[in-house]
């Protein structure tokens, strides 16, 4: 269970152990990120990797474009470095062989071959490689530090990225200079930063952003930054620049753009020389970030014992529990200069901390690994299925599948789950609005953006212990377009509502359940003031009976039960707007129960009301007497088969005067309605019922 997730749980949540072969259960002892791929190596020294493939980069020879189980690369167990880029990577052997594969733009994999690999091909023959540093974000520049001190670069170079005294590509690694007492390299846009042993800052490429601080524009050898010698580590994301001293003191320079520096000072948009964050109070022990983000950790010894996020929060980024999808402009995204807390687990310690394109993985002592943020391709390997890569706005079990899973889930809407894509039991309590709802379309994986999502697993959905803010809309703004929230729950067979008097707060359910394929029933008695119905029910499958006569202010119905297959039975409110295709495709309909008609004339007929529907006296529509001769003789209302309402009383095959409080049934055994006296079930429409366990004819 993840018990990092606030909220309470339902005191019999139901739980099972995910085992057999296709369980996997890891001890990992290294991870990076590239742009949207991740590479892990375990303790025995096999090299996985899983996240977008588009190009082969993951190094499993093709397959899936997008790849959520973590997959091993070849067979051998001799690999103890890796790092990646824009759909490419590489890694190194303990022999210090190194390899790449992926995409090959610009000579990135310095193979110079001119071809791309979907499987690990060797860099030359050298074996003394240390580390490599990648334009992870933008770009196709590689800098390669050797055992020996000396640094190397290859791939894009037309900016004066590789430190080679040109502006040319190269498609093999080649020597910068001749020093041998390099240290540390980094890569950012068009620009490199480097650190020598003696604790000297370098840097050289495009300087256009002030992320080589004061040296000129253009600068295409390794030139020295500044006269300090207390640089332990430097970091390059994007157009700015991190530094982390031997006092654990954090500094930043280069391109300000909306504080992303972290200074939080809105009139800063450039800085060209190194500034001390005065954020946090313990030492920094990592930065790493992606284009509109950062994210630090906080400890000393290699160890952080907490993180911090900012930056954007689009698809989870900042790992608090807040965000919400990229692709939805006007749903609350939010952003913020001023560092958040993520909300890992609690007695984490962080060992390495990495960054893709908005989402984050970080390796814990016990060699295992938490991500959160943007999972569209599966890159927090987390072993989801299509509908289910969306994104984490909390941390949770990355690299391989939980062990234990919850399905049932209580809470309230301050505490809504980071994932509930394993849920099968929703129950809502607390007060829920709007926005509320909103939260919740994304926590279950329910957006319109790309790719468009729908849940898969969610059967029931318990709202009869929330309470319900006034005007609460169940169409919500989500992706590039608002979504109903239960919007393609294909697995959706129950709905609860809530109290009565709390579901009377709804006013709108517009898409609401659309699509909900095997969603059977649902009580809509309360539902007194919703307006909207428009593809509240379509493509409700298997609904066969529904009852809106509460809801006495529906105005808006297109498509309201279009392809509803099985539907037999609808019971319409006194007033309601019928619009196009309101009752399209509903080739089973069989009875629409209008008795409570308040109108002075038959209403409009919409244009393909009945849509697909060729047999219309197949279809009784039940009227009252008063209005019997409107709609007989109205054009369209009279190819229906039209039926006088009469509550003239009961006629019981089985006398009782217990027989009429209860639940009602049909001669089929469904439910329709609970009943406490005569007189409730008088007001049902003419026809026989079950009503405690007794025949009953109303007539």
């Amino acid at each position: 269970m993840n018990t990092f997730i606030k909220g309470t749980l339902a005191s019999l949540c139901a739980m099972f152990f995910i085992g057999g072969a296709n369980a996997q259960s890891h001890q990992w002892q290294f991870v990076t990120t590239g742009e949207g791929s991740t590479y892990a190596i375990e303790k025995d020294g096999s090299l996985w990797a899983w996240g977008w493939n588009e190009s082969g980069q993951l190094g499993i020879g093709g397959g899936a474009q997008k790849v959520s189980v973590p997959t091993q690369v070849g067979t051998e167990k001799t690999w103890k470095y890796a790092v990646a880029g824009q759909s490419y990577a590489f890694f190194i052997k303990t022999d210090g062989t190194l390899w790449a594969v992926g995409d090959n733009t610009k000579g990135v994999q310095g193979v110079g071959d001119g071809m791309g690999h979907k499987m690990p091909v060797q860099v030359g023959t050298d074996t003394n490689w240390k580390s490599v540093s990648v334009s992870r974000f933008f770009g196709h520049t590689a800098i390669g530090l050797k055992t020996d001190g000396t640094l190397w670069g290859w791939g894009e170079g037309e900016l004066g990225t590789l430190g080679l005294g040109n502006y040319k590509n190269q498609t093999t690694p080649k020597q910068i200079g001749t020093d041998t007492d390099w240290a540390q390299v980094t890569v950012g846009d068009n620009t490199t930063l480097a650190l020598k042993t003696d604790g000297s800052l370098w840097g050289w490429g495009w300087n256009d952003n002030g992320t080589l601080c004061d040296l000129p524009k253009k600068t295409k050898t390794p030139t020295r930054i500044g006269t300090d010698n207390d640089w332990v580590q430097v970091y390059s994301v994007s157009t700015c620049a991190y530094g982390i001293k031997t006092d654990g003191s954090l500094w930043v320079w280069g391109s300000d753009d909306k504080n992303i520096l972290g200074l939080n000072d809105e009139n800063i948009t450039k800085v060209q020389q190194p500034l001390k964050i005065n954020a946090f109070k313990e030492p920094v022990a990592f930065i790493s970030g992606y284009r509109e983000g950062r994210v630090v950790g906080l400890g000393s010894g290699g160890v952080a014992t907490k993180l911090y996020a900012w930056g954007t929060n689009a698809d989870g980024a900042l790992g608090n529990g807040t965000g919400v999808a990229i692709d939805n402009p006007t749903g609350g995204i939010t952003y913020t200069g001023i560092p958040v807390e993520v909300k890992l687990p609690a007695d984490i310690k962080v060992t390495q901390l990495n960054s893709g394109e908005g989402y984050s993985i970080v390796l814990t002592d016990k060699g295992k690994l938490y991500g959160w943020g943007k999972n569209r391709g599966g890159q927090l390997g987390d072993h989801a299925n299509e509908s289910q890569m969306t994104f984490s706005s909390l941390p949770i079990v990355a690299g391989e599948k939980a062990e234990e899973v919850q399905t049932t889930f209580t809470f309230d809407a301050e505490n809504i789950p980071a994932s509930l894509k394993e849920a099968k039991v929703l129950i809502l309590t607390g007060a829920w609005g709007t926005e509320d709802f909103s939260k919740l379309t994304a926590a279950i994986g329910n957006n319109s953006g790309f790719p468009p999502a729908g849940n898969t697993t969610i059967e029931k959905v318990d709202m009869s212990q929330a309470t319900i803010k006034a005007r609460t809309y169940l169409y919500v703004t989500y992706g590039v377009n608002n979504v109903g929230t239960f919007q393609g729950c294909k697995a959706l067979k129950e709905v609860v509502m809530p109290a009565d008097a709390e579901a009377a707060n709804f006013v709108s359910f517009r898409s609401a359940f659309q699509n909900c394929r095997v969603l059977e029933s649902i009580e809509m008695k309360g539902c007194s003031s919703v307006r909207n119905l428009t593809d509240a029910f379509f493509g409700c499958e298997k609904l066969k009976r529904c009852d809106l006569s509460a809801a006495a202010n529906i105005t808006m119905t297109e498509s309201m039960f279009d392809h509803c297959s099985e539907l037999e039975e609808v019971i319409l409110p006194g007033s309601i707007a019928l619009q196009k295709y309101a009752f399209g495709n509903c080739l089973k309909l069989k009875k629409i129960d209008w008795s409570r008609f308040t109108g002075k004339k038959a209403p409009v007929f919409a244009k393909d009301l009945f849509q697909y529907i060729t047999d219309y006296k197949a279809i009784t529509l039940i009227v009252p007497e008063a209005a019997y001769e409107w709609f007989t003789a109205h054009a369209d209302w009279s190819k229906l088969n039209i039926v006088k309402a009469t509550t003239t009383g009961l006629s019981t095959l089985q006398p009782s005067t217990t027989a009429y409080a209860g639940k009602v049934y049909d001669l089929q055994g469904r439910y329709l309605t609970t009943v406490a006296n005569e007189s409730e079930l008088n007001r049902l429409p003419v026809g026989m019922y079950i009503c405690n366990g007794k025949k009953v004819l109303v007539k």
